[in-house]
This record gives C-alpha cells, sequence and structure tokens, in this order.
C-alpha cells in the first residue's frame, strides 16, 4: 500500500501523526548534528524546497514529541528528558507592499508567541519592535527555568517582496528587520539555539557578524541535502511510486541542485510529478517568480547566453548589498543557478563555476529571458514550430519560423535604441527563443579553430549556426573558412551548415542559407 504524498503540507506533526499515512523522507540525521549543541545557524535554499517542513521538524523536537520521531535516526540519538520552550516566526504569512506591512507582521509575530507562553503582551513594555522582542526571550526563560530555541523563517521575505517596489521600501524594511533580529547577541545567556530559513543573504543585516554570529550552513557539505531528494533518496523511500518511470528523465528534468555535496532534486517538483501521474512540467516554476529577478534582467545586461557558465568569487556569490545587488548571485540563491564546479586562484581564493541545473529551470528560464527582451509573451512566437522544425530538418519551415518570430517583436523594442544593429542582440533572442523549445543549445563555444556562433544537437542532426548583420551571404562563407564544422566531423550525425544574414533596417533575416555537409568531407 503507498504512503500518501505530503503535497502542500509544511508541517511534521501532520505528516508524522499516528492518523496520517504520509510518506517521510528522514532528514533527522543532518537535524541531529545541527541541533545537539547550542548555535546559531542559517541556511538559504530557494522557495519550495522544504525549509518550512524544516523549520516544524526542529520546533517538535525540541518540544520532545517522541512519538512523532519513532522509527527515525534521532529518536535513538536525542536527549527526550529536556524540553525548550520554541519561539517560532514566519515572516511568509503576507505579501509586503507597505513599511506598515512590515511593522505590523512583526508585531503579531510577538503577540502570537505572548499567547503561547502566557506572557500578557503588555509585558513587553521595552520601545521598539528588536527591544520587546528581547524581552520576550528573557521572560519565557525565566518562566521555564530553561533557555528558549528560536526558529524564523523565511527571514528575508519583506526585503523580497519590496526589492521591485521604486523608492527606499527594501531599505526600510531591512532597517526593520536588522533592528528586530539583532536583539540575539545581548540576550545570548536565554538562548539554546537558533535557526533562520531564507532565500538571499544580505549583508548589513548584522546577522553574520558578532560573538553570536549566525553558522551559514548553505554551502556546508555536512548539510548539502538537509532539503531536497537525494538519487538514493528517491529510490528507497518513495517505493512503487516510480515503477516504469523513465528515471534518467526525471533526473534530466528536476536534479541538479548541488551545494557542495550529493546533488538533490527539488521535493516540490517530485511530489507534483508523481500525483501528475508522471506528467513532466515545470511545476516549481509556475508557483511564481520573484518580482526584483524580472526587474533585474530589464536593468542589468546580461546576456542569456552568459547564464550557463558564470564564475564568481565566493564573497560576491554568497552575499551582497542592496545598493549592489547582482543579478547571477540572486539567480544562485534563489534556485535559477546551480554550482557546477569550484576552484582556488594562486591565493587560495575560491571561485565558483555555475550552470543552469535542470531542463525545467532552463526552459523556463530561457522562456523569462525571451520574454524580457522582446517585451511580449513567449506563445505568441511560435517556440514550438522553430524546435520541431530542426528535429525533422525542415530548414523552410524554421526559416519561415524565425522570420515570424522577429517579424512578431513589438516596433517599440527598437524606438529608444539601435540594438539592431548588433549581432549580440539577434544571438540572444535566438539562444533563448530555441532553447525554451527543448533543444541543446551551445552558444559561443570555442573550438582550436575559433568560436562558433551557436552549435545545436538533436538526436539526429547537429546544426553549425554562424550570424552577420549586413553580412550579405557571408555567414555561411565563414563557417566554410573557418571550417567551423570540422570538430563534429566524427559525430555520427548529419551536419547541417546554416548562415544566417539579418537585415537591421528590417529588423529581421535578410538571408538565409544552408547545406548539409557530405559525409566524411575535409578540404
Amino acid at each position: 500500500m503507498r504512503k500518501a504524498l505530503p503535497i502542500g503540507i509544511q508541517t511534521f506533526s501532520e505528516v508524522r501523526n499516528s492518523s496520517s499515512d504520509f510518506l517521510y523522507v528522514d532528514k533527522t540525521e543532518s537535524v541531529h548534528l545541527m541541533c545537539r549543541h547550542k548555535g546559531y545557524y542559517f541556511l538559504s535554499r530557494p522557495r519550495r524546497f522544504g525549509k518550512s517542513m524544516l523549520v516544524s521538524t526542529m520546533a517538535a523536537l525540541f518540544e520532545g514529541k517522541r512519538d512523532l520521531f519513532e522509527g527515525l535516526y534521532i529518536e535513538e540519538h536525542w536527549d527526550w528528558g529536556k524540553t525548550y520552550p520554541v519561539i517560532r516566526m514566519d515572516m511568509s504569512g503576507i505579501n509586503y507592499q507597505t513599511i506598515q506591512d512590515v511593522q505590523g507582521q512583526l508585531q503579531n509575530m510577538l503577540a502570537q508567541n505572548c499567547r503561547k507562553f502566557e506572557v500578557p503582551v503588555e509585558a513587553l513594555t521595552h520601545t521598539g519592535l528588536g527591544p520587546k522582542l528581547g524581552q520576550l526571550i528573557q521572560l519565557i526563560s525565566e518562566k521555564y527555568q530553561q533557555q528558549v530555541v528560536i526558529l524564523i523563517d523565511e527571514y528575508d521575505k519583506a526585503i523580497q517582496d519590496t526589492l521591485s517596489k521604486e523608492g527606499e521600501l527594501a531599505a526600510e524594511a531591512m532597517e526593520e528587520l536588522r533592528g528586530f533580529y539583532s536583539v540575539f547577541k545581548p540576550y545570548d545567556e536565554y538562548i539554546r539555539f537558533c535557526f533562520m530559513t531564507g532565500i538571499t543573504k544580505f549583508a548589513g543585516m548584522g546577522l553574520f557578524s558578532g560573538a553570536n554570529n549566525f553558522d551559514d550552513i548553505t554551502l556546508d557539505p555536512d548539510y548539502a541535502s538537509i532539503v531536497g531528494f537525494t538519487q538514493y533518496e528517491l529510490e528507497h523511500s518513495f517505493g512503487s511510486y516510480f515503477d516504469g518511470v523513465d528515471m534518467e528523465k526525471v533526473k534530466q528534468w528536476y536534479n541538479g541542485y548541488a551545494y557542495l555535496g550529493e546533488k538533490i532534486y527539488n521535493p516540490f517538483d517530485v511530489l507534483l510529478f508523481l500525483k501528475k501521474k508522471n506528467t513532466f512540467a515545470n511545476y516549481w516554476w509556475e508557483t511564481g517568480t520573484p518580482g526584483f529577478l524580472v526587474k533585474l534582467f530589464e536593468q542589468q545586461n546580461y546576456r542569456p547566453q552568459e547564464l550557463g557558465k558564470m564564475e564568481l568569487k565566493e564573497t560576491r556569490l554568497k552575499q551582497f548589498t542592496l545598493k549592489n545587488l547582482d543579478l547571477v548571485s540572486l539567480l544562485w540563491q534563489s534556485g535559477y543557478l546551480t554550482i557546477t564546479g569550484t576552484r582556488q586562484d594562486f591565493l587560495g581564493m575560491t571561485y565558483y563555476q555555475l550552470g543552469v541545473p535542470n531542463l525545467e529551470v532552463q526552459n523556463a528560464l530561457n522562456e523569462l529571458f525571451f520574454e524580457t527582451i522582446v517585451k511580449a509573451p513567449s506563445g505568441d512566437f511560435g517556440i514550438e514550430k522553430g524546435g520541431l522544425a530542426l528535429y525533422e530538418k525542415d530548414m523552410e519551415a524554421f526559416e519561415q519560423a524565425i522570420r515570424s518570430m522577429f517579424a512578431s517583436i513589438p516596433y517599440e523594442n527598437y524606438s529608444k535604441s539601435n540594438i539592431q544593429q548588433f549581432e549580440g542582440y539577434y544571438a540572444a533572442i535566438l539562444f533563448t527563443f530555441l532553447s525554451s523549445s527543448g533543444l541543446k543549445v551551445y552558444p559561443e563555444k570555442s573550438i582550436a579553430i575559433g568560436r562558433v556562433d551557436m552549435t545545436i544537437e538533436t538526436p539526429d542532426y547537429l546544426y553549425v549556426l554562424e550570424f552577420k548583420v549586413g553580412g550579405e551571404g557571408k555567414a555561411l562563407e565563414q563557417i566554410h573558412e573557418k571550417r567551423y564544422y570540422e570538430p563534429y566531423l566524427s559525430d555520427g550525425r548529419k551536419i547541417i551548415l546554416i548562415g544566417m544574414d539579418f537585415d537591421a533596417e528590417q529588423k529581421n533575416l535578410g538571408g538565409f542559407e544552408w547545406e548539409e555537409l557530405e559525409s566524411g568531407l575535409i578540404n
């Protein structure tokens, strides 16, 4: 008998309740490693990755609810004779539009914990929300004669919501939160354990320095899979759910997130995939793209072709300030990029290589880039037709799809710039257009004899593309002159050469030439 899938459930007790029959993947060995000693910990993970369930698990553990942990790793490794008062705060409850929303949520969380521990709100006599929290921590600790545990979920939600707003609202939200969270240091003697989750890590919060600085375990290999599912967990915890499923395809779609440990699956995707009868779709992406990312796409001049091969210094990757928002770092922290490798320079500085984690994110991210560049919904541009034409080597249909796509781009895109004069503009649009169709697209691939503008792979064909603006037939000519096809002659697939010459005045294809390379051709 299959256990029920815990879709949408973020409370540990609901999953582990004796009357429930939900599937649960045991993460308590990692929880034990973190919780066994006094400490302050911070974990960054993308949305819908199981952070709230982790917080709920810790709450049940410190409150001594042993029955919920029956049969799990931690049951035999925890001192159940000790319990602790647990202060929980969740910033994800509302959509923050004003500074009053931020202040109101902080006040609500104080009031909720006052009710929970039967402390009169009037007893919080200090001025300011932060000092009131500190006073509450002390009062609860003294009342129960025990240090308290503090668990904060989505600490940065208010900042995320306000990043895309005009003015200084995000800075005001950060200042409010800084004052609220800064009380942990002076009240350290009353605190047994503190755990904070979020998506982004902002410098200047005052959380990550000082006597009780938070240990950022985001890239600690010991906690790489504390949320998300590993391959082993998928194969051994889900029983018959994956019978008859192409696991390699599941891996391509939903695996690939790496935090210096074993790669993990997005748990939200896995559960929805199984619920929807093994249907592949962009489940995680469809839950919403943060508004600040869309704003940064428009403001920062990153080419989508570059995002699959970025390299950042450790300091730039891990945190940033409101005045220095970095699109690539935000894409990593938000789950749209993942770590594919590391290196150290001669001084010992660590650099991280970044890439797109899986097919779901690749398709959706390219679609978002496409819509950002052309300022119109991608569904209006016949993306599927372009991809299908290359799968079938229907070059007439492919040319027509490209012409139709560029013809559909609103005139307003060109009214305040001359971007149509630059080859990179056409390359960026073609990359996102073709990648969104599910094709394997490799932009600006360096080979021994130069750099190929684009190569595209299908099971039967390998396409070599060159672009020119006002080239008048020179694109295909350059492929031959530079012998861009040469590294692929032993591939076994048929090689198709495509030259695209763009007309800046028409803002579309001026010339389109192609030919199939004869097998074994070497001049």
